[in-house]
């Protein structure tokens, strides 16, 4: 038998290392965005978000090919074509990592999220890949009367996105009588001596202080359970990839592998970690 080889001395090893914690940092740092994300000072780190989350979702989804493709081939790491044939479309390649944990059997704690906020999540950070309706839908637009406003990524993320999950959590509930009561008191306060000037999400104009007192309550619902949501398909994504390598990375010719599934243990946590903490990856 040959000698079993240190992983630490492949060069291979080491760029699936580099790798790893270059997409745990991507995901963490669009995360943590998206739980800042408002209509006001804040509108930016929306596209902090979606470029952090598009791309190290992606790239995550690529790891658990790759290793899938170490499994099938005894070691061997696909080359430069094989990984290009990937491609970029965000949905396919969750997808692809479905099937293959399914082919796989892996024992997982947590089921793919398959509801239909998980479902726009997907559609929404795939679109902004796509240069021309998402990353430079603002270049797009400037001179273009053919642009459909709906393309623009913020807004199709509050549509798509953050309504259903203001309708499921927030609509009709105890948290928004007392975000309109808030808003209403505020207004009366200082609504006659202050000027407002904002847009929302959607580009709509907020010129009252209820209004964008009413809308600052909703961001709090979207910050809050757009994290979370977005979080629950990392941690599957992520646990996929752990179970996938854990073991495998230990086996004799598979030394490729190893040790790379702790950069996203930090994202396999429980849902209440997932709901209140604010700045990933947990450290």
């Amino acid at each position: 038998m040959a000698a079993r080889r240190d992983p630490l001395a492949l060069p291979e090893w080491h760029a699936l290392h580099r790798e790893a914690t270059l997409v745990s940092q991507l995901i963490g740092a669009g995360t943590t965005a998206l739980g800042r994300a408002s209509y006001a000072s804040r509108f930016g780190d929306y596209y902090t978000a979606f470029f952090g989350l598009s791309i190290g979702i992606e790239r995550l989804a690529k790891l658990i090919l790759i290793a899938d493709y170490v499994l099938e081939h005894s070691g061997k790491l696909p080359d430069q074509a094989a990984v290009k044939r990937y491609g970029h479309k965000l949905g396919m390649l969750v997808e692809e990592a479905d099937r293959i944990a399914k082919k796989h059997n892996l024992k997982l704690e947590t089921p793919k999220p398959d509801g239909p906020i998980p479902k726009a999540i997907i559609l929404c950070l795939d679109a902004f890949a796509d240069a021309s309706k998402g990353r430079y839908a603002n270049f797009e637009a400037i001179g273009n009367p053919a642009f459909n406003p709906a393309n623009e990524p913020v807004a199709m993320w509050w549509r798509e996105v953050v309504e259903p999950i203001l309708k499921k959590h927030y609509r009709g509930t105890r948290a928004e009588a007392g975000v309109k009561a808030r808003a209403q008191v505020i207004d009366a306060m200082i609504g006659g001596m202050s000027s407002v000037n904002f847009f929302d999400e959607s580009g709509g104009t907020m010129d009252n202080v209820a209004t964008a007192s009413e809308r600052t309550g909703q961001t709090r619902w979207a910050q809050k359970y757009g994290r979370f949501y977005t979080l629950s398909i990392v941690r599957w994504l992520s646990e996929v990839f752990s179970v996938l390598t854990q073991i495998n990375g230990y086996k004799f010719g598979l030394e490729v592998l190893f040790g790379h599934y702790e950069f996203f243990n930090t994202y396999r946590v429980d849902d209440n970690f997932l709901l209140t903490r604010r700045n990933w990856p947990l450290s």
